[in-house]
């Protein structure tokens, strides 16, 4: 959370202190959030992103997710929020990742901080490892050859 303010987020929600989903409503004054990102990949995750969404809002699902994914139609408003959801590995193909890098070269964006740790090639066990257990507080990790 430190890290989200200090890459410049207008607001920090911790969801052990509150319900992420009413404090979203609450801050939007109910209208709900344009796009919602969600990259945890969670069934949980995914539904109160659609439960946050304004009508015609976009959900962008980055999460890998381990179970199957249902859509809870309640929050998707039984089709009738004109949602739509976009899907793709993280960074979403060529164009995304050529637009990403453009940005970070452009110098405008400085996304340095949250590589946390580095590893080696031939550490990168214990890299994935550290970052799956969220570690010595492991942001991102760098892997170097």
């Amino acid at each position: 959370m430190a890290m989200a303010r200090t890459l410049g987020a207008d607001h920090v929600i911790d969801f052990r202190q509150m319900n992420p989903v009413e404090e979203i409503l609450r801050i939007t004054g109910g209208r709900g959030v344009d796009v919602a990102i969600e990259a945890l990949g969670t069934p949980q995750t995914f539904g109160a992103c659609l439960q946050v969404l304004r009508p015609g809002g976009v959900l962008s699902s980055l999460g890998v997710y381990s179970s199957d994914l249902t859509l809870p139609l309640g929050p998707f408003a039984a089709g009738l929020g004109d949602h739509t959801i976009v899907t793709t590995l993280c960074p979403g193909g060529k164009e995304r990742m050529r637009r990403l890098l453009n940005v970070l070269a452009s110098g405008r964006v400085d996304l340095k901080p949250l590589v946390t740790h580095r590893f080696k090639l031939d550490d990168i066990e214990r890299a994935y490892e550290m970052f799956e257990h969220q570690r010595d507080g492991v942001l991102k990790v760098a892997i170097t050859p």
